[in-house]
């Protein structure tokens, strides 16, 4: 037989575990097994170490056990927490998706309904709209680049 196949079955031995292979590949290498020899006892001297090595019994001091079990419930609080938080902002921008979705349908037709009555062309009241939607992004961006140059310029007085 092919050197390669018997390192696939050795690799296959030695990586098997909880996951384990796809059931054509668990197949394969039972066929491999039964009939290789070489293959199949070294499949059980891996069988009967693992198996030894459970039979050890490890203990840890109390100390270690305490410290653990505090970590893992300080993890999981941390973990509730943060899932919390994610539940509150998806619940946010829902919310906020929402309004902007009302109020963009009132403001086209309040504005259309203003342009009607002062006669004016769709284009001009099309581009009063687009203004008043744009404005919020951008004096959010003039502030925030405002903020950055700031910072920028008192850099040193913050490095203290």
């Amino acid at each position: 037989m092919d050197s390669k196949v018997h390192e696939r079955a050795r690799r296959m031995i030695a990586l098997s575990g909880p996951e384990g292979f796809s059931g054509t590949e668990q197949s394969w290498l039972r066929a491999h097994l039964e009939s290789c020899g070489e293959c199949g006892a070294f499949a059980e001297r891996v069988g009967e170490t693992i198996r030894s090595l459970r039979a050890i019994p490890v203990t840890a001091e109390g100390s270690l056990v305490s410290a653990t079990r505090a970590r893992v419930r300080e993890r999981a609080r941390a973990l509730r927490r943060r899932q919390e938080r994610l539940r509150v902002i998806w619940v946010c921008c829902a919310a906020v998706t929402l309004c902007t979705a009302f109020s963009t349908i009132v403001l086209w037709r309040g504005l259309a309904w203003m342009g009607e009555q002062a006669q004016l062309a769709a284009p001009v009241w099309e581009i009063g709209f687009l203004a008043l939607c744009l404005m919020p992004a951008l004096v959010t961006g003039i502030l925030l680049l405002a903020r950055g140059t700031y910072f920028a310029d008192h850099e040193d007085s913050f490095q203290g």
